[in-house]
């Protein structure tokens, strides 16, 4: 290998490397990335400005009154591996005052890609172990698409299809808004019976009644991430008799996420949509670049050795036999030495003259 040679190899095997890197970031750093985490420690907040509710324990209904849903997820780490994570999840509903209108808790064991909740790891909802979680445990996954999609809903306990609607602008993000409406479904028997009064019904009369419950939720999510940036839900709960008429609304609330929950969720977004942009897009186009760059400059033809120059051929072309070269003045110059060296002694003769 010559020496020139030697860079232009150093040059190609770089732009090689580059060029592998580029593949790398593009399609296997970014990939592999893409999981939902093990940890998650995270808490947010829906308001009702005016939502009704009817107190089972006092029997007493209060109407106009602002409920807090506040909702706290934290993962268990230590229950996760590389599929599958384990969240719990833990919703209160409040008044200001904080006394409890509605609770619930659940442990879901998911798949970290897709999102969907797979049945292990102690799971459960509430009170029952029992109980078979489906769908999407708590989010959409990575890339959401425009389509529909199956969702566990925490109240009902059961999945329901959550339908793409449109896409919107959310503080200058593009969303996709999707919703869904399911319900009434029974979640509650009480035990103890009701007076007729608290019904409607004659009030000599107590009967015992059931919990039923409607539920419409619509998540406005970035598709990139996955991340629902706002969230709306409208809650309708009913007591009905045996008879399976409604005898009294126990709880309407419409409750919208808080702006300052919705401003944290925008700035995680532009967070993982600014490490997309380097990860996915501006590592790989710059190892691109570099890299064909390299590889073409390694792989460019050599110089030739130069022709001799039209004046020098012209000169070798005037020597003629007759005009000695630039090494014959040497050489007869040796043998004018030959000729006259050593010199003769005066007088001497020579040999073939003596005797």
């Amino acid at each position: 290998m010559t020496r020139a040679g030697i860079p232009r190899t150093v040059f190609a095997g770089a732009g090689a490397f580059l060029l592998t890197l580029a593949a790398l970031f593009r399609f296997y750093v970014y990939e592999s990335v893409l999981v939902l985490p093990l940890e998650q420690g995270r808490t947010y907040q829906m308001v009702a400005p005016a939502a009704d509710y009817f107190d089972t324990g006092m029997l007493t209904s209060h109407t106009g009154v602002r409920l807090v849903s506040t909702t706290t997820l934290s993962g268990d780490a230590g229950a996760g591996n590389a599929g599958t994570a384990v969240w719990v999840e833990s919703t209160s509903l409040t008044t200001d005052t904080g006394k409890r209108i509605d609770y619930h808790e659940r442990r879901t064991a998911f798949d970290r890609r897709t999102g969907m909740a797979v049945d292990c790891c102690g799971s459960y909802v509430d009170e029952d172990p029992d109980a078979r979680q489906s769908g999407l445990a708590f989010r959409l996954p990575f890339r959401a698409e425009p389509r529909s999609y199956p969702m566990y809903d925490t109240t009902l306990r059961l999945a329901v299809p959550l339908r793409y609607e449109r896409q919107e602008q959310i503080n200058g993000l593009r969303t996709y808004r999707y919703t869904y409406t399911a319900g009434p479904v029974k979640i509650e028997d009480f035990p103890e019976q009701f007076p007729g009064k608290v019904l409607g019904l004659p009030a000599w009369r107590a009967i015992g009644v059931s919990r039923y419950a409607q539920v419409t939720r619509t998540l406005w999510v970035e598709p990139e991430s996955g991340l629902t940036v706002k969230a709306e839900e409208q809650h309708r709960q009913g007591l009905r008799t045996p008879d399976g008429i409604e005898r009294k609304e126990s709880l309407r609330a419409d409750l919208v996420m808080s702006e300052e929950d919705v401003d944290a969720r925008v700035s995680d977004v532009r967070a993982f949509t600014r490490w997309v942009l380097v990860v996915r897009d501006l590592l790989p186009a710059v190892f691109l670049v570099a890299g064909l760059l390299l590889v073409l400059w390694g792989l460019r033809p050599g110089r030739k050795p130069r022709a001799p120059e039209p004046a020098d051929a012209d000169a070798g072309a005037d020597d003629g036999p007759g005009r000695p070269g630039p090494a014959e003045p040497a050489q007869s110059a040796g043998v004018f030495m030959e000729r006259v060296w050593p010199p003769k002694a005066a007088g001497a003769v020579p040999e073939r003259e003596r005797g």
